[in-house]
């Protein structure tokens, strides 16, 4: 996710429970380029993604399995092949350009896309410090274990997102 911000994509997280027509729907509203799934997930993006025009090539598995028919690619063997030492960060306007198109629930139709700048992550990020203020330790909690906070939004919603 980080990675597709740094390369000036935009990342549209999309709910893992999506039907195929869900998810085409968003792939294609979106304007989506490519797809990041995991194997659970794969039957539904593939279809969706033929659906929305993406190739193939550009669906891309991220987890521990690979591609049982072995012709997607597995995130650990995207190299680069361009012979380029060093690749440059793309330069973005944090007020105007999008970080994120997260999709509504479509309670009232169809979903709709929500549009976030750098800006509004990084005023919610802070938002989240401001709320934490110190008091969560990674080796905090009456275990020492680390502290834990309760995710009440799922990790595919732009909220549970930013928890993690």
């Amino acid at each position: 996710m980080w990675g597709a911000h740094w390369a000036g994509g935009v990342v549209s997280p999309a709910n893992p429970a999506y039907t195929t027509e869900e998810l085409a729907f968003q792939l294609k509203n979106s304007g989506a380029k490519a797809v990041i799934t995991q194997v659970p997930q794969l039957s539904v993006v593939r279809e969706a993604a033929k659906q929305a025009n993406i190739p193939e090539d550009r669906i891309i598995l991220i987890g521990d399995k690979r591609d049982p028919e072995a012709r997607l690619k597995h995130f650990t063997s995207i190299r680069n092949i361009s012979g380029a030492t060093r690749y440059r960060k793309t330069k973005i306007n944090p007020d105007k350009d999008l970080s994120f198109l997260v999709y509504s629930s479509g309670t009232t139709g169809v979903p709709k896309g929500v549009m976030l700048s750098h800006r509004n992550i990084v005023a919610n990020s802070l938002q989240l410090a401001a709320g934490e203020a110190g008091h969560l330790t990674w080796n905090g909690g009456a275990d020492g274990k680390g502290d834990r906070v309760l995710a009440f939004l799922p990790f595919f919603h732009i909220y549970g997102r930013l928890s993690c």
